[in-house]
C-alpha cells in the first residue's frame, strides 16, 4: 500500500479538496483500491465523504493500544473507503504527547499495517499545523504533495512542511516530497505568474500541473466531492492530470 499524505502549515490551500478528488481519481478511473484517511480535527473531508459520524476516528487509532483501524474503516459510496475524523482528535493529540509509555510517532503507522495489503493506496488530509496528527502521518507515508495557493502568502506555510519533512525523514527514510503544486491558479494574472515563477525554483519538486480556479469547487462542498458533483469541470480536469503526473513521476 503506498501512503500519500497532503500536507501544508497555511489553511485554505485546497487540502481536503485535492485530498478526495486524488483519491477518487485514484479509484474510479485508475481502478485502484483506495483508502482515505481524515487527520484533520475539522473533519471537513470525513463530512464530505460520509452523512454518518463515524463511531471510531482517528482519535482512536491515535490512542488505542488494540489494533482497530480495520473495525474504524467506512464505506463510502464515492468509490473509497475513509477512516474518518472529528473534534475528539485534538483530545486524542493531547493526550498522545503525555503518553510516554509508548512511541508517539509510530502509532498510525502501527495500526495501517493490518490494511497495508487491502489496498493500494492511503490517501491522507492533514491538517495545518506540524502536531502529532501530521507527525504520525509523515512517519506512515512514503510521498507527500504540498497543495500551494496562488496568492501572495500562498508560499507562508511550504518552508515549515518542508522541514517537517526533513525531520520526519529520521523516522522514516523513505519518506520523500513527490512534489508541490498551485491551487486556485487564474492563467494570465501577474499574480499567478509569480506564484508560478517562485515554485519553479524548486526544481523537479514543483509539479507541471497547476489546479485552475473554479466556482464549482466552492459550489461542490455544499453537495458532493467534486468528482461527483461536476466530473468534466476544469478543475476536475486538472486533477487528472496532477494524479497522471504523480503516476508517471513514481514510476522513473
Amino acid at each position: 500500500m503506498k501512503t500519500v499524505s497532503f500536507i501544508n502549515v497555511k489553511g485554505g490551500v485546497a487540502k481536503t479538496t485535492s485530498t478526495i478528488a486524488f483519491a477518487q481519481i485514484l479509484s474510479l478511473e485508475h481502478g485502484k483500491r483506495v483508502l482515505v484517511i481524515d487527520i484533520d480535527p475539522q473533519a471537513n473531508t470525513t463530512r464530505t465523504l460520509t452523512d454518518t459520524p463515524p463511531s471510531l476516528t482517528t482519535a482512536d487509532l491515535l490512542t488505542s493500544r488494540e489494533l482497530i483501524a480495520s473495525d474504524a474503516v467506512i464505506k463510502t459510496q464515492y468509490g473509497v473507503d475513509l477512516i474518518g475524523s472529528s473534534f475528539a482528535l485534538m483530545h486524542a493529540n493531547k493526550s498522545v504527547m503525555l503518553d510516554t509509555t509508548q512511541p508517539q510517532q509510530l502509532r498510525l503507522r502501527r495500526q495501517l499495517k493490518e490494511l497495508e495489503n487491502s489496498y493500494d493506496y492511503c490517501i491522507i488530509d492533514c491538517p495545518p499545523d506540524l502536531g502529532i496528527g501530521v507527525i504520525n502521518a509523515l512517519d506512515a507515508s512514503g510521498d507527500v504533495l504540498v497543495p500551494i495557493r496562488c496568492d501572495r502568502y500562498g508560499f507562508d506555510g511550504l518552508n515549515y512542511a518542508l522541514e517537517a519533512i526533513s525531520e520526519a525523514q529520521d523516522f522514516n527514510p523513505e519518506l520523500k516530497l513527490a512534489g508541490c503544486f498551485l491551487t486556485m491558479y487564474q492563467k494570465n494574472t501577474n499574480l499567478s505568474t509569480y506564484t508560478q515563477m517562485l515554485l519553479s525554483t524548486m526544481g523537479n519538486k514543483a509539479m507541471n500541473t497547476v489546479i485552475r480556479s473554479s466556482v464549482k469547487v466552492g459550489e461542490a462542498t455544499f453537495e458532493k466531492p467534486l468528482l461527483s458533483y461536476a466530473p468534466k469541470c476544469t478543475v476536475s480536469d486538472d486533477y487528472r492530470a496532477l494524479v497522471n503526473e504523480y503516476i508517471n513521476r513514481s514510476t522513473i
